[in-house]
């Protein structure tokens, strides 16, 4: 059996006996995330040169032998009470310095495909760019605008991957995944859920009507009047509810982008959260996003079972409660931009 132990290797070190642990990777954020917290020992010169402040160390973080996440140290955070002293070490995927850098070269950007475009803004910091699987609309050049001021990589790059339909997260080893949304709803289950049996601990479901709209308009400004370029109807909404979203220059279909603004608030309109113990799924694979679950939880109203996309997935270790891992879950159905065909509380 797996030992299921959270190691963090830095600086030659290997890390371990974590008194709390939480990990995320999420398919819609560009960067994956831990924060563990340790003993600490000041008269230990080794952990003080690898938690240097504002050294931005490299570092992995394994689960057992596998690699969960590849990045930096970003944040420390020591605390001594009473002569206990702990260490909260904090950190993302080496991702995440598109998430807060802007565009440092947006020369030659222009009529270059997504991955092109991102290969060229990654490089300088030396990332990597990965494609989960062909996509047609990968092969098709892009003309694009230049950023706006104080955009940072992160934003710019979603602004293109949007509207066509494609996810930017992290792969383990660290570099730029683009995900299609098409082939990430076709994952099959790698566990079946239900109330009141293993794996599954807690279910929590909510069902918030003021983030779905009866149509989604992308619309530019004319002569004063919005003009309509795109359009999405949700029909299950029985009362007119339109929203405008603003058309983007970089905006190659409205008609996809409406569509696309359906399915993300479909998913925001219904989160569900599904608690499991331990890391790993009955099959023994870790847990991560990407992955596909079924599940009935006739107590969260999830009365039909149903097949469910995980598009985040938090790995926790506290006192209380040992291990665990969050499960946000989307219908599949979300990430095709099509109506979904069976509500699970019918």
């Amino acid at each position: 059996m797996p030992a299921d132990e959270v190691r963090l290797e830095v600086a030659g070190q290997r890390l371990t006996g974590f008194s709390g642990i939480t990990i995320t990777m999420a398919i819609d954020s560009l960067a994956d995330a831990f924060s563990l917290t340790m003993p600490y020992d000041p008269e230990r010169t080794d952990i003080r040169a690898a938690f240097k402040p504002f050294g931005y160390t490299p570092c992995k973080v394994y689960l057992d032998d596998d690699t969960l996440l590849t990045g930096r140290i970003e944040k420390f955070a020591p605390k001594s009470d009473a002569g206990d002293r702990s260490v909260t070490v904090e950190g993302r995927s080496l991702t995440g310095i598109l998430v807060d850098c802007g565009i440092a070269d947006v020369s030659q950007i222009d009529k270059l495909t997504l991955e092109g475009i991102a290969s060229k803004l990654c490089n300088p910091f030396k990332i990597v760019v990965v494609v989960d699987g062909p996509d047609r609309a990968l092969m098709k050049q892009i003309e694009v605008s230049r950023p706006e001021p104080g955009q940072t990589v992160a934003d710019f790059l979603n602004s293109i991957a949007s509207p066509r339909n494609f996810f930017l997260n992290s792969t383990f080893q660290g570099g730029l995944r683009i995900s299609s949304s098409n082939r990430l709803a076709m994952e099959a289950p790698v566990a079946t859920l239900r109330e009141g049996e293993k794996p599954l601990l807690a279910v929590s479901a909510s069902y918030d009507g003021t983030k779905r709209f009866s149509v989604y308009n992308v619309s530019a400004q004319f002569a004063g009047q919005p003009d309509i370029l795109g359009h999405a109807d949700d029909s299950a909404i029985p009362l007119l509810r339109p929203t405008f979203i603003s058309a983007k220059d970089m905006d190659p279909d409205p008609g996809a982008t409406a569509k696309r603004a359906y399915m993300e608030a479909t998913a925001a309109a219904i989160p569900i959260t599904a608690t499991v113990s331990g890391w790993r799924t009955p099959g023994g694979e870790r847990w991560h996003e990407r992955q596909s679950v079924s599940l009935l939880a006739p107590g969260a109203m999830l009365t039909t079972e149903r097949r469910y996309l995980i598009a985040e997935a938090t790995f926790k270790l506290d006192a209380q409660n040992g291990k665990t891992v969050d499960l946000r879950l989307v219908m599949a159905e979300c990430y095709q931009g099509k109506p979904i065909k069976e509500d699970p509380w019918a």
